[in-house]
């Protein structure tokens, strides 16, 4: 208990420095557009996108908690947490993106290839209302 504090940090990034939106005028782009668009609108306090640590916040969630994150505001920030890694500061960075750019290209990819936008809360709920998660975490979430 009350551990969470030594918990590594996950990468997030402000939805405002990245562009996610598709070009195009075919069925996928405006279905993908359409869905962010609502997205953003029924969710102005989701100011960021995760980049990894899915595991750790459902974890948080499901225990109530808040976990800390990582915020990349520029490229120079990416630059700094793997020289953090080097010297052994944080113990781990697992996104291979080395710039805004990159990061944008990947958050597109993922979100075309699932065609869904959720906060980690939702995430979590649905994964509690599909029993992905064990029963005793769900009861215990229930419970608290």
């Amino acid at each position: 208990m009350g551990q969470e504090k030594i918990v590594p940090p996950c990468p997030v990034i402000n939805s405002s420095r990245v562009s996610i939106k598709i070009r195009g005028k075919g069925t996928n782009a405006k279905k993908y557009n359409k869905l962010l668009d609502e997205f953003r609108h029924t969710h102005p306090d989701a100011k960021y996108f995760l980049l990894d640590g899915s595991h750790k916040t459902t974890a948080a969630t499901l225990c109530r908690k808040t976990i800390s994150v990582l915020i990349f505001q520029s490229n120079r920030d990416i630059k700094i947490a793997r020289k953090l890694v080097e010297r052994g500061e944080l113990m781990s960075l697992s996104i291979e993106e080395n710039s805004i750019d990159e990061i944008s290209r990947t958050l597109k990819k993922h979100f075309l290839k699932h065609m869904h936008f959720q906060t980690v809360k939702e995430k979590t709920e649905r994964m509690i209302k599909d029993k992905i998660i064990p029963f005793y975490m769900i009861k215990a979430y229930k419970r608290q």
